[in-house]
């Protein structure tokens, strides 16, 4: 049936429906349309029925249509693609600093320390660097001198290359901070150490110690060249730039006034516990009760400490780190309690024990556990310096070295001892004469030199 909205023209004729409009007349003459029934064309295919309507809305839900498969990514795009509302992008906001009339933008915080905080930044020039911003609010009087003395310190080594570079500074009096523009790095040393020493399967390798023991020798050489303690090392002072070790963080570094006397004179602890020498903890005006230097006070009434410290309180530290580099830790630092690890430290009557095996149980070197004893002593005029330990004859660092001969296993020792006994057991030649004894050492070295050539 036709709907009901549906309105017929009288004046038209049916003609797509095949039929004629009838007229007739009333009974005044004038015509009339009859009433018929108009009849409803048949179609040749079944009409589909219509979608159910919605009870919510007035009209029929708009149909989905299929989504358009994903584009196709590469590995690298997978794994740095965010997924679902992360993925809208959003303007972050930039926080610029100016330093001395420069604008640097603010990239992120690499790292925090006390009162200090540092940020990678990037100059107009796209080049990065690293700020290290010092609220002096929250620092007492000795800590500001301490970060003064740290510029003074890099302005004098500027032209160090194993010390990381100073490239501007400015204190602000009014918001009481100081930012200081210094040389970028990629990690530091603990960084490296803590992936290395932490994995499941560490273990000691001595390709990898023997290199950055000596990165941190030529560091502290280089300090120590110019009559710098710098009192304060650990793994996380030395920064890796470009492949190479620098030292960072001078803020209590001391220049030794060579005039006068060795060393640094400190009044008091400062530095980092598994790293401390026991003459940075000692104090030297207690040492000697009867002596002037026990009578001396301070302002305040409490008598006055003094710590002397001198080049061999860095070879120490560097010995501390090395220890860690073998065993996993300093060695100290199993002792829990933070004030007996001091007292430890101090305490000649604790020794310091060397285990045969390293990480991963590992067999270590005589020349390496040679080269621990040697820097961890706590007689200081003992340890060995820098320059010796970096002289090309150490049993660590050069273990092939002409004059320490060659390293030999214990099988090829067995057959030398063997020949020997061979040679002197031969009655036809007799008994070895004296010069051909004092021929022996060259003999069997070259000999031993060419079996360890060939395999």
């Amino acid at each position: 049936m036709p709907p009901p909205t549906f309105k017929r023209n009288k004046e038209s004729e049916f003609k797509m429906l095949g039929i004629q409009k009838v007229s007739i007349h009333a009974d005044n003459g004038k015509p009339r349309m009859a009433v018929i029934d108009t009849p409803v064309p048949v179609q040749n295919s079944p009409r589909k029925a219509l979608a159910a309507l919605s009870e919510n809305a007035p009209h029929p839900p708009t149909p989905h249509r299929r989504a358009p498969p994903p584009p196709k990514m590469s590995v690298l795009e997978t794994a740095t693609a965010t997924a679902g509302a992360s993925t809208t992008k959003t303007k972050r906001k930039r926080t610029h600093v100016i330093i001395n009339n420069k604008v640097f933008t603010q990239m992120g915080k690499i790292g925090k320390g006390g009162s200090s905080d540092v940020y990678r930044v990037m100059a107009e020039n796209y080049k990065t660097f690293a700020l290290k911003k010092v609220h002096l609010a929250d620092c007492d009087e000795s800590a500001v001198r301490g970060y003064k003395g740290e510029i003074d310190l890099l302005k004098r080594l500027e032209n160090v290359d194993r010390v990381v570079r100073l490239f501007d500074w400015e204190l602000n009096e009014q918001t009481q901070s100081l930012s200081v523009l210094m040389e970028m790095g990629e990690s530091d040393l603990n960084r490296i150490l803590q992936l290395r020493l932490g994995a499941v399967d560490a273990r000691f390798d001595i390709s990898f110690t023997r290199f950055y023991w000596k990165e941190m020798l030529e560091c502290v050489q280089a300090v120590h060249a110019h009559d710098i303690v710098h009192s304060d090392l650990k793994p996380a002072n030395f920064l890796l730039v470009q492949g190479r070790l620098k030292l960072i963080d001078f803020g209590i570094a001391n220049a030794i006034e060579v005039d006068h006397t060795v060393n640094v004179h400190r009044d008091s602890h400062v530095g980092t516990p598994n790293y401390m020498s026991p003459e940075s903890i000692t104090d030297t005006n207690a040492a000697v009760p009867g002596s002037d230097n026990a009578n001396k006070l301070q302002s305040d009434g409490r008598a006055a400490k003094m710590m002397k410290l001198g080049k061999p309180s860095d070879v120490w530290s560097l010995g501390c780190i090395l220890y860690q580099m073998t065993y996993g830790r300093p060695p100290f630092a199993h002792i829990a309690n933070q004030i007996s690890r001091i007292l430890a430290i101090t305490n000649p009557s604790i020794a310091i024990s060397f285990p045969a095996t390293g990480i991963g149980a590992v067999t270590l070197p005589p020349g390496l556990k040679a080269t621990l004893r040697r820097c961890l002593q706590r007689d200081p005029a003992a340890r060995p310096s820098i320059d010796t330990m970096l002289n090309g004859r150490d049993a660590f660092l050069d273990p092939d070295a002409v004059e320490r001969g060659v390293v030999i296993s214990e099988e090829l020792l067995g057959q030398i001892i063997g020949r020997v006994v061979e040679r002197c057991g031969d009655q036809r030649k007799g008994f070895p004469t004296s010069e051909e004894v004092r021929q022996y050492p060259a003999s069997f070295m070259n000999k031993i030199r060419e079996m360890v050539e060939k395999g």
